[in-house]
């Protein structure tokens, strides 16, 4: 088979899509735009931000050089008198441009921080919304899928992330261990929602606001004076955005192992479909499943009389790059070719498999064994 055929099979035949891929998918999309927004603007803010400051230091440099050149003046006046250079210092203003250089770059800086926390605070308040509609749409498409009786709406709570996840778990019954992390710091970023919405950013239980101020010390400042939490980093909401796709990302892969691994096994399906069609697989396991790895094997059948059958090994390890390698064990000349042309490709059809879960758009350092 040439490396036309494979190219045009991948062209005219679509992988199966599963009903949580157009979600996640959406998700995906959303969650770059946001970051990408967030980013451009932070970015323009800070850049006017220097702007300004530089343009207060050259005029304070300007103002300083003429203000120098009268004190010089003044102070040869005066002779030895021993208040000449207080009275050179009042007549040329220098102690007042000191002054008024420090208190000019004090409200630059106050003006731009509350811009920034303002900004953040507004992209906070979006990305929750996106988490609870998303969310929402999750619980009711795995209601469907898994033919339930009870739906998310019989679980009455104004609580969209606590209610989401006990459906998830009480009812549709997938394993939640491994979210709980991720569920804590949602739980503190509701929080924080909720008194930004509600009560302009002042919050009323405040032992719990100075508790979540200490956990990101070097983000967040709560304000005695009105109890009041400013974000004063945008690392913060960098940290939020790496949250969000750490816990979606987890969740997909939760919610597919539920489903006895469907949209890995049809990926995998169509992606070998090149060799043939109407190929079975017949044997899958996810036998590791890590933030950081991911090891699967298979088996599969094919009508093809030349191959017969397919054993299998594949495991991804995230990396600093993306990398293909390949152990081709059967002997057989068009399964060699097949990963070879992979290999070319450094693995970018295989993939296709793993895409819908790839939400941190992650490289990763990819080998088969086949045997």
């Amino acid at each position: 088979m040439s490396q036309f055929q494979y190219s045009f099979y991948h062209i005219i035949n679509q992988k199966i899509e599963n009903k949580f891929e157009p979600l996640f998918k959406e998700f995906k999309h959303q969650i770059y735009i946001y970051e990408r927004q967030f980013k451009l603007t932070s970015k323009a803010y800070v850049s006017e931000w220097n702007e300004e400051l530089k343009t207060n230091d050259k005029n304070y440099k300007l103002q300083k050089t003429k203000a120098e050149v009268i004190y010089k003046n003044e102070i040869k006046d005066y002779g030895e008198d021993e208040y000449a250079h207080s009275y050179a210092m009042n007549a040329s203003g220098l102690k007042m441009l000191d002054h008024q250089h420090y208190s000019q770059k004090e409200e630059i800086d106050i003006e731009y921080n509350s811009f920034l926390d303002l900004y953040s605070k507004s992209i906070l308040i979006a990305l929750y919304s996106l988490n609870e509609s998303k969310l929402n749409e999750i619980v009711n498409v795995a209601s469907t899928v898994f033919n339930k009786k009870i739906k998310p709406s019989h679980f009455n709570s104004r609580d969209y992330l606590n209610s989401s996840i006990q459906y998830l778990n009480l009812v549709i019954e997938i394993e939640t261990g491994n979210l709980e992390t991720h569920i804590s710091k949602l739980k503190d970023i509701q929080f924080l929602r909720n008194g930004i919405v509600h009560n302009s950013s002042i919050f009323s239980e405040i032992k719990t606001a100075i508790n979540i101020v200490k956990k990101y010390n070097k983000s967040l400042r709560f304000n005695k004076s009105d109890n009041s939490i400013n974000i004063i980093n945008s690392a913060f909401i960098n940290d939020f955005f790496q949250l969000l796709k750490d816990f979606y990302e987890e969740l997909f892969w939760t919610l597919d192992i539920k489903q006895e691994s469907i949209i890995i096994k049809n990926g995998l399906s169509h992606w070998l479909g090149v060799l043939d069609k109407d190929i079975i697989i017949d044997t899958f396991k996810l036998d590791k499943n890590t933030k950081n790895e991911k090891l699967i094997s298979f088996s599969a059948t094919l009508k093809d009389q030349n191959i017969k059958g397919i054993n299998g090994k594949i495991t991804l390890k995230k990396s600093s790059q993306d990398s293909f390698d390949f152990t081709n064990q059967t002997g057989n000349k068009t399964i060699d070719d097949f990963l070879e042309y992979e290999k070319k490709l450094e693995g970018n059809y295989m993939m296709d498999i793993f895409k819908p879960f790839n939400i941190n758009h992650s490289n990763y350092e990819k080998k088969i064994l086949v045997h």
